[in-house]
């Protein structure tokens, strides 16, 4: 079989395994939680197991990289051994091809596992009213501020996204911060001539956030950068 046609078909082959074996982990868990007792199952909710995960993300992250890691090893492995039959003055070209696609399926699943762990965000409109968005106007552009919350928890914490549209309706920033209900902690916007400030409950110190208006080009960027958000 020639190099070319091995390489492509370990590649594809590779692929498959690759996605099969990290398929193992959501199928593992949901055994693991199918052997405990109902008893135990039955006192969490579904916003319980939002909250637990949400909590958890940093080492569910770390968990899958080194899973990813290892898998992705064994894929690269896999085909240096075919390159290493290749032609000395094609090999560099079939390895800078190998970690391109490698790189590019890392990005794949790693949008694939944070969308999977990220709140579902919603009644927009009354978080909006709420916490003092909607319209406002800066250097003569007039921008919307959008607010939408993910559900309070038990100690009244709640995750919230707030996204910020230009007269268009194009999108031009994001940022996502925690609130506490029922207390003395600073809920509303406020805004000043060249920016407002949020207050962040999930920070211990400085809970005080400013977000400069209008938006810079660098949330323009994180915006349309999926791993960025």
């Amino acid at each position: 079989m020639p190099v070319s046609r091995a390489y492509f078909t370990q590649l594809l082959l590779g692929t498959l395994y690759a996605v099969l074996f990290l398929s193992l982990v959501p199928l593992v868990l949901a055994a693991a939680m199918l052997v405990l007792s109902y008893a135990w199952l039955s006192e969490w909710s579904m916003a319980h197991w939002k909250a637990a995960l949400h909590e958890h993300r940093a080492a569910i992250y770390w968990v899958t990289a080194a899973i990813m890691g290892g898998a992705l090893g064994l894929f690269y492995h896999a085909l240096d051994r075919i390159i290493a039959l290749a032609k000395p003055s094609w090999q560099a070209a079939y390895q800078t091809m190998t970690v391109l696609y490698m790189l590019l399926m890392s990005y794949g699943l790693a949008i694939l596992l944070v969308s999977a762990l990220t709140p579902s965000y919603h009644q927009c409109d009354m978080y909006t009213r709420q916490l003092n968005g909607g319209e406002r106007q800066y250097r003569g552009q007039q921008f919307h501020i959008e607010l939408c919350g993910a559900g309070s928890d038990a100690s009244r914490h709640e995750q919230i996204r707030l996204r910020i549209y230009d007269e268009h309706g194009r999108w031009r920033a994001v940022r996502y911060f925690t609130i506490r209900w029922a207390s003395d902690f600073p809920l509303m916007l406020e805004y000043s001539a060249d920016h407002f400030s949020y207050f962040d409950a999930g920070e211990q110190d400085d809970f005080a956030r400013v977000m400069p208006m209008p938006p810079p080009l660098g949330d323009w960027l994180i915006t349309h950068i999926p791993l960025l958000r």
